[in-house]
């Protein structure tokens, strides 16, 4: 288990907040990696070479895990995902036009009646979206790029997947769908900035269930302090299989 204390947490995710927070809102970041099945996914990702210098920080089991991730990245626990879901969720509502070419096929079926080029069936297709993100309900990757847009932070997800003969992790990124001026930078106590040389990010594992888990560098505060994961294809050295598949788009860090 590892403590970080919030005068030593530095990230610039808080000054994007619409309000500022309390400041009991920001607690003693406690980070632990669970006891889990050898089988599990996050055994399995912890094995591979792009974890050497990462661990994991793994939220509560159950809804909202990837709101409870960014909720412990902002202030270092998982009791805040009420904030974190209305700032997304305006941000889809304000921004619906610039999102719907980042929906998956699952969004797209559900809705195609309200995906037209009017602002009251398009203002109705954010508010039924909305809905399944209150309800934890499958989004496709769209609240992902809602929080890395929201946020202007990149978002790396590592996936571990089975094939026939091996079980294999990839890093997907994510980042900003549109450009726009960055908010001005609250002034605030709640934490340090990173250094001007360094990149910050959210690094994260979802698993095959949806579940998603931080991951973090070790015995470090901040992923400033790693370069971005770079590893597009890995095959896990264990030569066992996580049961955890997934379908996932891969990024081509080649382009």
């Amino acid at each position: 288990m590892e403590l970080i204390y919030p005068r030593d947490r530095h990230h610039p995710l808080v000054t994007f907040l619409s309000e500022d927070p309390e400041s009991n809102k920001f607690q003693v970041e406690v980070r632990n990696f669970p006891a889990c099945s050898p089988f599990s996914a996050v055994r399995i990702a912890i094995a591979m070479e792009t974890m050497k210098e990462r661990t994991f920080d793994c939220v509560e089991f159950g809804r909202h895990s990837f709101l409870r991730c960014l909720s412990k990245e902002i202030f270092g626990n998982e009791n805040n995902v009420d904030i974190v879901k209305t700032e997304l969720s305006n941000e889809l509502l304000q921004n619906i036009s610039e999102y719907i070419p980042f929906m998956g096929e699952q969004i797209l079926k559900s809705y195609k009646s309200k995906v037209e080029n009017n602002s009251k069936s398009r203002e109705e297709l954010a508010k039924c979206i909305i809905e399944r993100i209150e309800d934890d309900l499958p989004c496709d990757d769209l609240i992902l790029w809602l929080a890395c847009t929201f946020f202007q932070t990149p978002i790396y997800v590592f996936r571990v997947n089975d094939t026939e003969t091996s079980t294999i992790g990839d890093w997907t990124v994510y980042e900003q769908v549109y450009r726009r001026k960055r908010n001005p930078q609250k002034k605030t106590s709640y934490a340090k900035k990173c250094h001007h040389d360094s990149v910050y990010y959210i690094s994260l594992l979802e698993t095959g269930i949806k579940q998603y888990h931080r991951i973090i560098p070790k015995l470090k505060e901040c992923n400033c302090m790693l370069k971005e994961p770079r590893c597009r294809h890995e095959i896990d050295p264990m030569e066992y299989h996580s049961q955890h598949g997934t379908s996932f788009e891969q990024f081509d860090y080649n382009k």
